[in-house]
């Protein structure tokens, strides 16, 4: 937001008087989606002040449609940050702002936090090390730092020592705490923009990376603090989002023949199980909440699975280990773009 009170127009850099001294080309870019986030933005835009990595590189925040401080926040720290701003307003959802500023991007590396959460002081330098030897990699979020037990106890760990695994199918970041080479985001088409704002455009991206035969790696000396929603509403919106994300990657990729097909006995199951344990509701605050966001899940994949024309219902994750798809091309050279081996 200018002075004057007007927002940027889309793409236009935002920079304070430090400017200068970032003029080069950035190797990396930190892209950051923001929709009102205002109060803990501010944590995290100092967080990335205190960066020990000595390379160049930019943040690109994404503004989604921003209606508290958080522009006039961002302005302000234009002058201790190598920091644009671009207008996401008519993108749908997250994926779609991050789209925005991937193309706005200049840096060769292409990093992915969340404007709630807090990076370490070596985030940079960790994941760029990272991608010397992987083109995709996840990072570790440490779910302590910033969340009491109270909220801690509502979910199960996102990153346990491992990336997760959606349906047993292959590992998959989270969004707060990635990072791939642009070549590689490019090569396979970046976002894609039709999971209409569920949540599971981060999964779906570097599955395909996977796919196309780039490499993931997990680097667990790159630490976000993690950021879980505060309060059982938001969590429970969060959940449906999540449900309905996982109804679109089912449909996906069933139709490419990666995953089985699901039949009405899944849904007829999860349905009983969900009348049997509507007890809990009345079992303690701890049953109660996982209850409600089993339900919440369910719900949001119903929801999905009418969007994207397929069945998926199902209380639990398919079983199964991770595996390398029948068909998977080889793994790319892994010399990360601008690095020697």
């Amino acid at each position: 937001m200018t002075a004057d009170g007007d927002r940027p127009a889309t793409g236009t850099a935002v920079r304070g008087s430090a400017a200068t001294s970032w003029a080069a080309q950035p190797e990396v870019s930190v892209l950051i989606p923001v929709r009102n986030g205002m109060p803990h933005l501010s944590g995290q835009l100092e967080a990335l002040t205190r960066q020990t990595y000595r390379g160049r590189w930019e943040a690109i925040v994404s503004d989604n449609g921003s209606t508290d401080s958080s522009l006039r926040v961002l302005e302000a720290a234009a002058a201790r940050l190598p920091l644009r701003l671009v207008d996401s307003r008519q993108a749908l959802g997250r994926s779609g702002a991050l789209a925005v500023a991937a193309a706005a991007a200049q840096g060769r590396l292409l990093l992915f936090c969340d404007a709630d959460d807090v990076v370490a002081d070596d985030w940079i330098e960790r994941m760029v090390a990272a991608l010397q030897r992987d083109p995709a990699v996840g990072g570790y979020l440490d779910e302590e730092a910033l969340n009491p037990p109270s909220v801690r106890e509502w979910r199960p760990a996102a990153t346990p020592g491992e990336l997760p695994a959606p349906f047993g199918l292959l590992p998959a970041p989270i969004g707060a705490n990635c990072g791939v080479w642009r070549e590689a985001y490019e090569k396979v088409g970046g976002f894609d923009n039709s999971f209409r704002g569920a949540a599971a455009e981060e999964t779906d991206l570097f599955w395909r990376l996977q796919l196309a035969g780039y490499r993931l790696g997990y680097a667990p000396a790159a630490v976000v603090a993690y950021r879980h929603r505060p309060t059982l509403r938001s969590m429970l919106r969060q959940w449906r989002g999540y449900g309905r994300g996982r109804a679109h990657l089912a449909a996906r990729y069933q139709a490419l023949g990666l995953l089985p097909a699901e039949s009405w006995r899944d849904a007829v199951s999860t349905s009983g199980w969900l009348g049997v344990h509507v007890v809990d509701m009345a079992r303690g605050r701890v049953r109660r909440v996982n209850y409600l966001r089993t339900l919440a899940h369910v719900i949001g994949q119903v929801e999905g699975s009418r969007e994207a024309g397929v069945l998926h219902i199902r209380r639990n994750p398919r079983p199964g280990s991770v595996h390398r798809p029948p068909g998977l091309p080889g793994e790319v050279d892994t010399a990360a773009p601008g690095y020697a081996h």
